[in-house]
C-alpha cells in the first residue's frame, strides 16, 4: 500500500522540479509596480515617417563623365552632391536614399556615392534592382498610400 503512495510522491516531486526549471527569475526582469496595485499602460511612441524618398541617378553622359543627379535635379560636381545630400540628412536623416547606378558607371564612382550617404547618417540606403536604370516620369514627391 505505502509504494503506490511513494510513486506518486516522486512523481509529483519530478514534475515541479521540471515545472521551476522553466520559470524565469523575477530578479533578471526588473519592474516598478505602481503602490496602489493599479499600473498605467502608455501609449506606444510611433516612429516619424520619413519626408520623402531620396534618389540618386548616376548615368555616364556622352563625354564619359559620371552624371549625378538627385531626385531629377543633376549636380555638376561630387562635391556639389556631397553637400546636399549632407543637409538632407541634417534634416531628414530616417529619409530612405535609393541609389539607381547605370551598368556603365565604375564602380568607384557608385561606391564614393554610397560612402557619403553613410557619412551623411543616413539611416537606410538601398540600391534599386531595376535591370536599366531610368527616372521616375512624375518629378514631385512620391504619392504614399
Amino acid at each position: 500500500m505505502m509504494t503506490s503512495m511513494i510513486d506518486v510522491v516522486f512523481l509529483l516531486l519530478i514534475f515541479f522540479v521540471c515545472a521551476a526549471a522553466g520559470n524565469v527569475y523575477e530578479l533578471l526582469l526588473p519592474t516598478e509596480l505602481a503602490a496602489s496595485g493599479s499600473v498605467e499602460t502608455a501609449s506606444p511612441v510611433a516612429r516619424p515617417k520619413p519626408v520623402d524618398e531620396v534618389w540618386i541617378y548616376l548615368t555616364v553622359g556622352d563625354d564619359g563623365r559620371t552624371l549625378m543627379k538627385l531626385n531629377g535635379t543633376e549636380h555638376e560636381s561630387f562635391d556639389d552632391l556631397q553637400q546636399v545630400l549632407t543637409s538632407l540628412a541634417e534634416i531628414a536623416p530616417e529619409s530612405p536614399v535609393i541609389l539607381d547606378i547605370a551598368p556603365a558607371v565604375e564602380a568607384g564612382q557608385m561606391v564614393r556615392v554610397y560612402d557619403t550617404c553613410r557619412a551623411a547618417h543616413f539611416q537606410s540606403i538601398s540600391f534599386s534592382a531595376r535591370a536599366q536604370p531610368s527616372e521616375p516620369a512624375v518629378k514631385g514627391p512620391a504619392v504614399k498610400p
